[in-house]
């Protein structure tokens, strides 16, 4: 008889577990909350050609072409880095001269693309590690020389806008006047011009 009302005790609790709103939230999956997208205002910056602004990208040219000069054919992945870098601070400090002087230092870029080909390809072989070193630090000598901001200072654009502007005005610029076509009353019959060279 103890057995039995021990038994009938252990159901009832554990019925009465069961029905425990506390178990039940602790042993159900609770649904996932979707968070609202925060949405982030811009804004927008007025940034203009300055000497600062290609001092900037100068630095930075000069820190990964020092960086490259070092470490060169040491790792490939950072080899790439690198290189990658180099050329785009290039491109920027070309985006911030006047078009004179941009052309002149894209002579440079298409240089150093030819080096990071060979390196993007794994060729670094002693002849063509000796061979784009040399290249390298004789682009170098010549950025530092011919780009520093003493000699470019002259030629910084006034606005990234001042491209943009000469191409649209080139575009609206109205087409050139052709010469006048002769008149149908003036041209002369082809069987007249042969009868005349008949007589």
């Amino acid at each position: 008889m103890k057995r039995w009302i021990a038994f009938v005790i252990v159901v009832a609790f554990a019925f009465n577990l069961a029905g425990c709103d506390a178990v039940q939230r602790k042993f159900t999956r609770k649904k996932k909350e979707v968070k609202a997208p925060r949405i982030y205002q811009l804004k927008k910056y007025d940034i203009k050609p300055s000497p600062e602004l290609y001092e900037k990208h100068f630095s930075y040219w000069q820190s990964w072409s020092s960086e490259i000069l070092q470490r060169l054919g040491d790792n490939h992945k950072k080899d790439v880095r690198c290189i990658n870098e180099l050329i785009s601070q290039l491109q920027d400090m070309k985006n911030i001269l006047v078009p004179e002087k941009a052309d002149a230092l894209q002579k440079y870029a298409g240089q150093y693309d030819r080096v990071r080909n060979t390196i993007e390809r794994q060729e670094l072989s002693q002849y063509n590690k000796s061979d784009s070193m040399m290249t390298l630090e004789r682009l170098d000598r010549t950025v530092k020389r011919e780009f520093c901001l003493d000699r470019i200072r002259n030629y910084i654009k006034q606005s990234f806008d001042s491209d943009e502007e000469a191409a649209a005005a080139a575009q609206s610029a109205p087409a050139p006047a052709q010469a006048p076509q002769p008149d149908a009353a003036e041209k002369v019959p082809a069987d007249r011009v042969a009868k005349s060279d008949e007589k």
